[in-house]
């Protein structure tokens, strides 16, 4: 499982909330900036009211009111009931009253007015030429949203197939064969998945053609080893029919596990909930132990699992741990956590990682070397965990029921 913070999705969430925070930001520091702009264009167009009736106060009112229209102000006859005063800051409202006419500017839903103060009369105008209404901020803002927004669920789009993907890639590796990853797509995204759906096809059909031949070649061999088997029985005993006896049971057994790793690697499992003293009977059955033999304790607990693969596991366990020891009985003991499988004996001559690989072997005759890399196998096909240790004399080789990530 991929850590959230190491996930594509998380980095594009994250990615389009930062976006979003300072595309915010800068929406409210450009109207911040335009509310300051438009404050000084107020004081800026008082000022200029002002100054044009102070140099035309000489002219008659209609002169007055021609260079005043001129310059983008008409006479209103007053203030409308809606009207409310602006508030501007010390600074500039100490510039509009230092000229000798005073200027007071109002605001209703038509505009601004400016009421101007002389000495014997008061007037009111209306800059028809006054900016216009700051819609540019408002649809920058709204488009620059729209455009992330429309990017981030395009990106998520294109990113969603990405889970599917690793959902099937699981399931694959679960040993599911129904996978179907096609992708329509004509991204990245899409090619990998055609590109991954055709190469799992292509294995496919390599697997099933290694399947044919092993299980052709398994089948032809186990003939002629059955009949030369019979053939030493009916045989008169001697040293050269025994021997030949023990050849045919160790073909026959080579062809057995072989059958067994063909069986891992071709994914298959069939897990279910089956008990383990009932595979743990099963393998000693199969191995002909005694009932001296070996000691079980505590081995009364379900798993789930591949009851014919897993019985194979625990099998080549128990039969390792047999032909290794120096003291009879062997132990195997189960816990909540797993089970183990002791047995006292020499250190090992080599590393444990060595004796887990196939065809290596402790002792230079009669083992094949497929034992523990069998039961490994099937630990890694279960996400089950095969360690050991040795302490005191004593071989532990212990699974850990608990699924690996």
């Amino acid at each position: 499982m991929i850590a959230r913070r190491h996930s594509v999705f998380f980095k594009l969430h994250f990615f389009f909330f930062l976006a979003s925070i300072i595309l915010v930001l800068l929406f409210f520091s450009a109207l911040h900036e335009q509310e300051r702009q438009k404050f000084h264009l107020l004081v800026h167009r008082s000022m200029e009211l002002s100054q044009i009736v102070e140099e035309n106060k000489a002219k008659s009112c209609m002169e007055q009111n021609t260079e005043l229209e001129a310059a983008g102000f008409k006479i209103i006859e007053g203030k409308s009931p809606q009207c409310e005063a602006i508030n501007l800051p010390l600074p500039l409202q100490s510039k509009l009253h230092s000229r000798h006419v005073r200027v007071t500017i109002y605001k209703d839903n038509q505009g601004f007015m400016y009421e101007l103060s002389g000495e014997h009369c008061t007037m009111y105008y209306r800059d028809t030429v006054e900016g216009k209404s700051y819609y540019f901020v408002w649809f920058l803002f709204f488009a620059l949203l729209g455009g992330l927004v429309s990017m981030y669920i395009l990106l998520w789009k294109n990113l969603r197939p990405l889970k599917t993907l690793v959902e099937e890639i699981r399931r694959y590796g679960e040993g599911e064969n129904n996978i179907k990853i096609q992708n329509d797509g004509k991204d990245e995204i899409a090619l990998i998945s055609n590109e991954f759906q055709a190469a799992l096809e292509k294995q496919s059909k390599l697997k099933a053609s290694r399947e044919l031949f092993l299980r052709n070649m398994m089948h032809e061999l186990k003939t002629p080893i059955t009949k030369g088997k019979l053939i030493v029985e009916l045989e008169e005993p001697s040293p050269n029919i025994t021997l030949l006896g023990k050849l045919f049971s160790r073909m026959e057994n080579l062809i057995t596990q072989m059958a067994e790793i063909e069986k891992m690697h071709a994914f298959t499992l069939e897990k279910h909930a089956v008990q383990l003293e009932k595979m743990i009977d099963t393998a000693l059955r199969n191995l002909l132990l005694s009932d001296d033999a070996v000691r079980v304790r505590g081995c009364v607990r379900t798993i789930d699992a591949d009851e014919a693969l897993f019985t194979s596991a625990l099998q080549n366990l128990i039969d390792n741990a047999h032909r290794h020891a120096t003291k009879i009985p062997i132990e195997i003991e189960c816990t909540e956590e797993g089970i183990c499988i002791r047995n006292q004996g020499e250190p090992l001559k080599r590393p444990i990682e060595e004796a887990l690989e196939a065809f290596v072997t402790e002792q230079s005759t009669g083992g094949l070397g497929l034992g523990l890399y069998i039961s490994q196998s099937v630990c890694d096909l279960h996400r089950y965990t095969l360690t050991y240790r040795y302490e005191e004399g004593t071989h532990n080789f212990c699974i850990v029921f608990r699924e690996r990530k």
